[in-house]
């Protein structure tokens, strides 16, 4: 066997290094990922500043950027000697950068970087360039005119690429903005951390963000990795009405993943994280990014975290639910209001019982009678009072996914609740004729929660079964407004939206919202300009339709209401004389009401009787 050395491009493997960013904008932040570094290492050992102040200066022909913690002639010699074997790795103390390539990162800014470097008072400047093409860094001593007058760093990148002044270019001042406020977030909003970009003789200073929206999972804050507790993460999610939310994972508070959507192949893509209803961010730092932070290595940790987001999905999609719900009744008008009301009331009278009501008109949705994933809690999640009692049912197909005779084995990581229950046996003996069995299991709620307990149900090599337990005094409850015991469901809502796709059509239903069709002729005749109580009619036939529509599962039931629908506007538009514009000519020789009378003026009983025009053949 023979071997042949590889050898090496240096100055061609430099630059594609520096090019591993995003973007220019996402380069240049590296500048400040490593101030950051070097304060946290100075904090360390007690040398740190109350604020790391970074400052940048946009010029037309070059970029500043000029922050107080310096290097060493032998720490960048070092630095430059690792490349892609950071000596950031030796350290004991947690750290945003991890293989020392942000030093390159100039290449995707301009052609050459000089670095003017102070560890220390007393200390002198040093210079340090590199340029573009070359394998070579410039060592020499600045000259006094040079020097700087405190301890620090001042980073020269000239040559551009790009004209910074320009307010649409890659670096532009906007851009800048955005991408430093968005991925240090959390040092700006502790304000450990200062940024602040001078411009055309203007100083403009980078605010933390500022969410003005419903939080999201705030009980999920340093949460425990269910298949190593040793590990934690946090969940900073706000809901999002516009619809247009984007979920970040951050690594030592900088956003490393954008955007969760953009994580194809996970699933995630398709969760409640990434559907626009959220928008915030994951805190993750155990997990490893890839060079220049474009994303993450996919190791273990990486896929016990998305096991995680999974199972913590639930919760955060019901919350969510919640909170959509109460923004849309915040849209509802007093009409829309009534109509919903009134079609409660009539639909949960004696003749509508044998219906299932659409969810949140009145009854409870009945409960979940599989378990999703073939051995789960149904439901997850349980709220409890303190010295009260509660059970969960276990739910799991035996023998199609849990063995028979398997030993369950439950766990909670709380002591705020004691398990009454610690083993259940499955046997297919007990499962009913959906081959489902179902045990429960008992606990009691010991003292109040800050964030839900977590009961954990292992059994062979299936991936556990989780569910979560609040402990808290009771909320207030609803009562229902429409006769009957059970206590209503989550509010319905309505909505009025054109049909592009189908205008013909009267309404639909989804995901709990009664959607009207506004570019359907009948509901043009009856609600712009009709009465108030013309529109409620019309709001509590279409909520009527919808629930009919509802118990037929086929799906044919909906063709034909929509049918008989159209058919009774026909015929009260006739009935009332209203215009015939939208009508067709019927068929067959016309046919005329009128009123018989008698000689004396007087109807007789026989009321209308239809007459046949005078045949003029």
């Amino acid at each position: 066997m023979r071997k042949v050395p590889i050898k090496l491009h240096i100055a061609n493997a430099l630059r594609w290094l520096g090019s591993l960013y995003r973007n220019p904008a996402d380069a240049i932040k590296e500048h400040v990922s490593n101030a950051i570094d070097e304060h946290l290492k100075a904090k360390g050992i007690g040398k740190g500043l109350s604020v790391c102040r970074v400052i940048f200066t946009l010029e037309k022909d070059k970029v500043i950027i000029e922050y107080p913690y310096g290097m060493s002639k032998e720490e960048f010699e070092d630095a430059l000697q690792r490349v892609a074997d950071s000596v950031k790795k030796s350290f004991d103390f947690k750290q945003i950068g991890q293989l020392g390539i942000g030093i390159f990162s100039f290449f995707q800014i301009g052609k050459r970087c000089i670095f003017f470097s102070k560890k220390d008072k007393g200390h002198e400047t040093i210079k340090v360039t590199l340029r573009e093409g070359s394998d070579e860094a410039e060592f020499e001593t600045a000259l006094r005119r040079e020097s700087l007058s405190s301890p620090g760093i001042k980073i020269i990148i000239s040559g551009l690429l790009f004209d910074p002044t320009k307010p649409r270019g890659p670096l532009s001042l906007e851009k800048l903005q955005k991408v430093f406020a968005e991925k240090f977030n959390p040092y700006l909003k502790d304000r450990s951390l200062e940024i602040v970009i001078y411009s055309k003789g203007t100083s403009y200073p980078i605010k933390p963000l500022k969410i003005d929206l419903p939080r999201v999972g705030e009980s999920y804050k340093n949460w425990l990795l269910t298949r190593d507790r040793s590990k934690t993460f946090s969940l900073e999610l706000y809901f999002d009405p516009s619809g247009k939310g984007v979920v970040s994972i951050r690594h030592m508070g900088v956003t490393i993943v954008d955007d969760i959507k953009t994580l194809s192949a996970y699933g995630l893509e398709e969760s409640s994280y990434a559907n626009g209803d959220v928008k915030g961010f994951i805190d993750v730092d155990f997990l490893k990014p890839l060079p220049a932070r474009t994303g993450f290595e996919e190791n273990e940790d990486w896929i016990n975290l998305l096991d995680e987001l999974d199972r913590l999905r639930p919760s955060i999609e019901a919350e969510v639910e919640d909170l959509k719900q109460e923004e849309a009744e915040k849209k509802l008008t007093e009409i829309q209001i009534k109509a919903i009301e009134l079609a409660r009331e009539i639909l949960n009278t004696e003749e509508f019982k044998d219906l299932e009501l659409l969810e949140g008109l009145g009854r409870k949705p009945p409960e979940r009678r599989f378990p999703p994933n073939g051995f789960d809690f149904v439901p997850s999640s349980i709220r409890l009072e303190p010295g009260r009692t509660g059970t969960l049912p276990l739910k799991a197909f035996v023998p199609k996914v849990v063995s028979d005779n398997s030993m369950v084995q439950l766990s909670i990581n709380d002591s705020s609740v004691e398990l009454k229950t610690y083993s259940l046996l499955l046997k297919a003996s007990e499962a009913d004729k959906d081959g489902v069995v179902t045990d429960y299991v008992s606990f009691v709620g010991k003292s109040k929660t800050m964030i839900p307990a977590v009961l954990t149900a292992t059994t062979g090599n299936l991936k556990p079964a989780i569910a979560h337990i609040r402990v808290a005094e009771a909320e207030q409850k609803r009562e229902p407004k429409s006769p009957g015991e059970e206590k209503e469901g989550p509010r319905i809502n309505y909505v009025e939206k054109p049909f592009e796709e189908d205008p013909s059509k009267h309404s639909r239903y989804v995901s709990r919202v009664i959607e009207i069709n506004d570019l359907n002729e009948d509901y043009k005749q009856d609600v712009p300009n009709g009465s108030e109580q013309t529109q409620l009619a019309y709001a509590t036939l279409m909520i009527g339709k919808e629930t009919i529509a509802y118990n037929d599962k086929t799906g044919a039931a909906d063709e034909y209401l929509e049918k008989i629908l159209s058919f009774y506007f026909r015929l009260k538009n006739r009935l009332t004389g209203a215009s015939t514009s939208i009508m067709k000519k019927p068929r067959g020789p016309k046919r005329v009401f009128e009123k018989e009378s008698s000689n004396d003026g007087k109807i007789p009983e026989k009321g209308y009787q239809a007459k046949r025009p005078p045949n003029t053949a």
